[in-house]
């Protein structure tokens, strides 16, 4: 899997096919809580609080696109976040299987830290908070050839499911 993150208006350093200036990722993570309180005298009979979707945090290396996104960390406004999962192996990195978008996204967070004479660049990790995301995954054919996609969004603000 190679990740691709397109931050609006800062250029990165990807030269893979379709993602021409696009920020490489090392890592990313996400996830969804919803907290559930039960009625021990019925069970199964559970409720539950709105869904909580934590900030998207991504790991990348230092490159041209450090100083933006350190900006974007101090004062920056609300931004459109594209993340996109690529298939590998196959001879296609294009292939996207797997595409995140970020609505109205500010980075909360953003820590930078290395190793003495270590060969690699800094790592910096950046938490990505939103007020809505469209989650668009592309199944693929034995042939290589992409299906249907299937999509759906959620307004974290609203705490409801987006029509797309």
């Amino acid at each position: 899997m190679s990740i691709f993150m397109n931050y609006e208006g800062i250029k990165g350093e990807s030269s893979d096919q379709g993602h021409q200036d696009w920020i490489d990722i090392d890592s990313w993570q996400f996830g969804v809580e919803r907290k559930m309180t039960s009625n021990s005298s019925t069970q199964g009979d559970r409720e539950s609080s709105n869904a909580e979707i934590s900030a998207l945090r991504v790991t990348k290396k230092m490159d041209s696109a450090t100083n933006k996104l350190f900006l974007e960390s101090c004062c920056g406004k609300g931004k459109k976040v594209i993340l996109h999962l690529t298939k590998t192996g196959s001879g296609s990195g294009t292939d996207v299987y797997m595409q995140y978008t970020l609505e109205n996204a500010l980075i909360s967070s953003y820590t930078v830290g290395g190793i003495a004479n270590d060969t690699d660049r800094p790592t910096e990790i950046i938490i990505i908070s939103f007020t809505a995301i469209e989650s668009r995954y592309t199944p693929y054919n034995d042939d290589g050839a992409a299906a249907s996609p299937d999509a759906v969004g959620f307004d974290t603000a609203k705490n409801i499911k987006n029509s797309l």
